[in-house]
């Protein structure tokens, strides 16, 4: 019984939003505006399909529900014709709307055309002026090829020369050790036996000197130990 009274109650309220709503379609509707009418209006039919479901239930349950039927079946049928018109005029101003943004959208093209076309020249202008620019920057490079290539080879034939001089000087300081190896060979033995002589004599005079090292102590010892002669 609440559910059936609160949708009576919506249902009237409804109906009073639709019978405030002008019945031309109104162009100045936003799309969105247009777009909430039009689910307002299958709102408003669905909650009559609920309304009349319940009302029919609570005639059935009564002795004589032949007017009671008629009734919200009348009912039922307004709310529904309502419910109708204002989806109908809410898809009429989504669609109006459409069609102002088209025209506006359109317009705006229209009046942008001019400036759009002459930035449309100024790219082909510049496109141009960038082809030119490198096709004169190609010709140069072409011009300077055989020039490049010259010094290219000049810079080779230079490079070619430099290491054939190192190599050149390389092996004749390599023939020249080759040449200087026995005498180094021969100074060098000579330096080893030098030094071999000279490390045979320092170790000759430490031997000797701790031979009279040695002597000189036991000669001291001995005369410590010797008795000393009576007077």
């Amino acid at each position: 019984m609440h559910i059936r009274r609160w949708l009576a109650f919506a249902l009237i309220f409804a109906q009073a939003c639709v019978s405030a709503q002008p019945a031309p379609v109104q162009p100045a509707l936003s799309l969105d505006d247009a777009r909430a009418q039009s689910a307002s209006g299958k709102r408003l039919k669905a909650e009559a399909e609920k309304l009349y479901a319940a009302e029919k239930a609570e005639c059935h349950s009564k002795v004589i529900a032949i007017n009671c039927i008629d009734s919200a079946k009348q009912r039922h049928t307004d709310a529904v014709r309502k419910a109708d018109a204002l989806q109908r005029e809410g898809r009429l101003a989504e669609r109006e709307a459409r069609r102002l943004a088209a025209e506006a959208k359109d317009a705006k093209r229209q009046a942008e055309a001019p400036a759009r076309e002459a930035r449309q020249r100024e790219d082909v202008e510049l496109y141009r002026e960038k082809q030119a620019q490198r096709a004169a920057g190609r010709e140069q490079m072409a011009a300077a090829e055989p020039a490049k290539i010259e010094s290219r080879r000049l810079k080779l034939a230079a490079e070619q020369a430099a290491r054939q001089k190192k190599l050149a000087q390389r092996q004749e300081e390599e023939a020249m050790r080759a040449a200087k190896a026995p005498e180094n060979a021969r100074k060098r033995a000579e330096r080893e036996k030098q030094h071999a002589e000279r490390t045979r004599k320092i170790d000759e005079r430490a031997r000797q000197y701790a031979e009279t090292l040695k002597r000189r102590e036991a000669e001291a010892a001995a005369r410590q130990s010797a008795p000393v002669p009576s007077r």
